[in-house]
């Protein structure tokens, strides 16, 4: 597979189109029908952009720009166009996501501004915020009865069972938190056999999955891009498990020691999981990734929005990484692969990463990297030079580490 990326310096419609078709030439696409091959007739497209946020955590210390956290709209309007040029009319183009619980939707979609394409496309457009539920007053988060119900998709859900081939399967489950305190669901839907998820019909049945990430660092997995991104695919978010609640020395990973869960116990920001010992939300990124592949074949595509990206604490709380690039692929994890190590980052030290290419028994050397000048993978790997040079988030300073262990 070839993965492209290429320079793109601001977010005006002009210049991002520029750069998304200088990416297509790179992979060798058809210039005025880029999607042709991966499009047909008739399709639905469904397309996936991040859309963690409405706005920058306003309990930050310092305030920075939105669309270091989230997808611009730039991006999205220049695929959701080349998409329609592929349908012509004929099909069904889907954006949306499942953000934040306390996101709110409405305020996204001022920011986002979208409503245009409804006249300036050919094929029916629908934007849909995937939450059956969602949290108004954050202090009412992790409260279940507290949420706000709504629709969510309006397809349903589609429940896969990963069984054995989870990454949970044997792992005391006693400690597991998802959304909620009330750990009771979170544990009874992750018990033995049954290792459940429930994905959103309206993106799990479609013919084509388009993502869109942000190039984007996150305090509890490393980077956050395609795969970690498919945390927005699933209906019910409190079947992902985030962490074990506790620390080590009680099989927890929520923090690193006993004095840190005592001192954030009377805390009102919690960092609950946000450090490179997180032994737990790997496994539910490579579980959703599998899960993803098992429901039906599909063709993919991914464009990450790196022109701003977000380094040192993301998902939240990103500073923004003017690094004006785009970075394209038709296979998710290698689009991931590639992004992480364009960041400056050491691949085998993000463990999602690295246990799906030893699962897969990838061979990188495979993967072709078209920048100025093809190279590949491999040969990256066998280097230790910054590229992009992102921040590392707290406690994942070995995200730049390239010795042998």
């Amino acid at each position: 597979m070839n993965v492209a990326y290429n320079g793109c310096d601001n977010y005006s419609l002009k210049t991002v189109e520029e750069s998304f078709l200088g990416l297509c030439d790179k992979l060798n696409l058809d210039s005025e029908n880029p999607f042709k091959d991966i499009i047909k007739k008739g399709n639905t497209v469904f397309i996936k952009p991040n859309w963690v946020a409405h706005e920058y955590r306003q309990s930050a210390k310092e305030i920075d720009d939105v669309f270091s956290t989230i997808t611009h709209p730039s991006v999205i309007k220049v695929v959701a166009k080349y998409v329609d040029v592929a349908l012509d009319g004929d099909g069904e183009i889907i954006i949306g996501d499942n953000p934040s619980i306390d996101c709110d939707f409405k305020e996204l979609m001022k920011l986002q501004d979208l409503s245009s394409l409804h006249e300036e496309l050919k094929t029916t457009v629908k934007i849909l915020d995937l939450r059956p539920e969602w949290c108004d007053n954050l202090e009412n988060y992790g409260i279940k009865h507290k949420m706000v119900k709504q629709e969510g998709d309006p397809k349903g859900v589609v429940k896969v069972n990963l069984g054995k081939d989870s990454k949970f399967f044997k792992i005391n489950n006693k400690l597991f938190r998802g959304v909620y305190t009330d750990r009771t669901e979170t544990i009874r839907r992750h018990s033995k056999d049954l290792q459940e998820y429930e994905f959103s019909a309206s993106l799990a049945n479609a013919d084509v999955y388009i993502s869109i990430p942000k190039m984007k660092t996150h305090h509890k997995v490393g980077t956050t891009l395609n795969l970690k991104g498919m945390v927005g695919t699933q209906a019910n978010k409190n079947l992902l498990v985030h962490w074990r609640i506790g620390f080590p020395a009680i099989g927890g990973d929520e923090y690193s020691s006993f004095k840190e869960w005592f001192v954030y116990k009377f805390k009102k920001i919690k960092k609950r999981g946000a450090w490179a010992g997180n032994d737990t939300i790997w496994r539910m990124v490579v579980d959703l990734y599998n899960s993803f592949n098992k429901i039906r074949e599909r063709k993919t595509f991914s464009v990450v929005d790196g022109i701003i990206g977000g380094d040192v604490n993301g998902p939240f709380y990103p500073r923004s990484k003017n690094s004006k690039v785009l970075i394209a692929g038709e296979d998710l994890l290698e689009v991931d692969l590639v992004t992480s190590r364009l960041m400056g980052f050491n691949i085998k030290k993000i463990p999602y990463l690295w246990n799906l290419v030893k699962e897969k028994k990838m061979n990188l050397s495979e993967i072709s990297v078209l920048g100025q000048n093809k190279t590949d993978l491999g040969r990256i790997l066998e280097k230790d030079e910054l590229y992009f040079d992102y921040r590392t988030p707290t406690s994942w300073k070995l995200l730049k580490d390239f010795e042998e262990t």
